[in-house]
C-alpha cells in the first residue's frame, strides 16, 4: 500500500488546471513519497473514497480540489471514525488547491500555487485543526472551514447553480449576494450556544467559523479566532431592512463580517439552530449538506494538517 492517498476532484479545477494534478504526483514521487490516486466521479463521491481509504488503512490523504472537496474528504473520515470509535488525530490531511474560493488554504497558509503546495507536503510540517461535526436529520457531516445559514447559504446555493452551468471565478460569490437579499423572506430561528439562548427571531445571516475566511477571502470572525483553540465563532446579522442588509454585506465583502455595526458575535463549543418557520438551508465549505435543524459541535479531536 502507498504511503499517501490522493483524492482528486476534476470538476473543481479550471480548464487551465485540469491535468496539473498529474504533475503534482510526479513531483511528490520525485521527492520520495509514494502516492496512490483516486478520482471522484460525482458530488459526494469523495466522502465515499475517504471513508473507504480509512477502512483500507490509509492515514495520510491529499485533497486535490476546492473547499468542497476538503469538506467531503473530512466528512468521510469523520463518519468512519464515528463508526469505528477511532480518533481523527490519527489522520494527516494535505491540500493541493485547484478550486474557486480556496478559503481553507488561507487559514492554513497554504500557497495557491500547486507546485508550491506540493513542496509543503514534501517538507512535512504539520499543525492541528479542530474537528467539527454537523448533525442534520439526514445525517452527519464535517465542517472543515466555515458554515452559514440564511443569506450566506443562499449565496452559496445560487453560486453553485452557476458553477454547474460552467461559470467559474472568485467573483461569483460576490456577484450573487444582492439576489437573495432582495427576493427571499427570512423566517425566525432559535440559536442556543452551550446551553444558553443566544438569539431568537428573524435574521439575515448567521456565519459559523472554524477557519477564518469565506467567499474568496472575506474575513468572517472576530480577531483572535483560530481553528485549533477549541472554540468556534458565530456572527449573526439580525433582521434589518433590505437596504441596510445590502450596505452591511457590501462592507463585509470588502473587510470583516463580524465587526460590522449590529452584528452579534460569540464563541462556543456546541450550538443548536432550530427553525421557527420554514427550515432554511445550511451551507458548509461552499456546499449545502442539509437544512435546519442542525447541531454544530466540536468533537474534541484534532486532525493533523500539512502547513508551510
Amino acid at each position: 500500500m502507498k504511503d499517501w492517498l490522493m483524492i482528486v476532484n476534476p470538476a473543481s479545477a479550471s480548464s487551465s488546471r485540469k491535468g496539473n494534478w498529474k504533475d503534482c504526483v510526479r513531483q511528490l514521487s520525485e521527492g520520495g513519497l509514494s502516492v496512490e490516486c483516486r478520482l471522484s466521479d460525482y458530488p459526494g463521491h469523495s466522502v465515499e473514497l475517504a471513508r473507504a481509504a480509512a477502512a483500507e488503512g490509509f492515514r495520510k490523504l491529499i485533497s486535490v480540489g476546492g473547499d468542497g472537496t476538503i469538506h467531503e474528504l473530512m466528512t468521510g473520515l469523520l463518519r468512519w471514525c464515528d463508526a469505528e470509535k477511532a480518533d481523527m488525530g490519527d489522520f494527516t490531511l494535505a491540500v493541493v488547491p485547484v478550486g474557486t474560493g480556496n478559503d481553507w488554504i488561507r487559514t492554513a497558509g497554504i500557497p495557491a500555487d500547486m507546485s508550491a503546495a506540493v513542496q509543503c507536503i514534501l517538507a512535512g510540517h504539520t499543525a492541528r485543526e479542530d474537528v467539527v461535526r454537523l448533525t442534520f436529520e439526514n445525517g452527519t457531516y464535517c465542517m472543515a472551514n466555515v458554515g452559514g445559514i440564511g443569506l450566506d447559504a443562499d449565496i452559496c446555493y445560487y453560486t453553485n447553480k452557476l458553477k454547474k452551468r460552467g461559470y467559474r471565478g472568485g467573483l461569483l460569490y460576490k456577484v450573487m449576494t444582492p439576489y437573495p437579499i432582495l427576493v427571499k423572506k427570512r423566517d425566525p430561528v432559535e440559536i442556543v450556544c452551550d446551553g444558553e439562548l443566544f438569539f431568537k427571531g428573524r435574521f439575515y445571516s448567521a456565519v459559523i467559523g472554524n477557519g477564518i475566511y469565506r467567499g474568496g477571502g472575506v474575513r468572517q470572525n472576530e480577531a483572535g479566532g483560530a481553528w485549533d483553540d477549541g472554540l468556534l465563532e458565530l456572527s449573526v446579522m439580525p433582521a434589518v431592512s433590505r437596504a441596510r442588509a445590502t450596505v452591511l454585506m457590501a462592507r463585509a465583502l470588502s473587510g470583516n463580517f463580524a465587526v460590522q455595526p449590529g452584528i452579534l458575535s460569540r464563541r462556543f463549543r456546541r450550538m443548536t439552530v432550530t427553525p421557527l418557520g420554514t427550515p432554511d438551508r445550511f451551507e458548509s465549505d461552499g456546499e449545502i449538506p442539509g437544512t435546519l435543524p442542525v447541531t454544530v459541535e466540536l468533537t474534541g479531536q484534532q486532525i493533523k494538517i500539512i502547513v508551510p
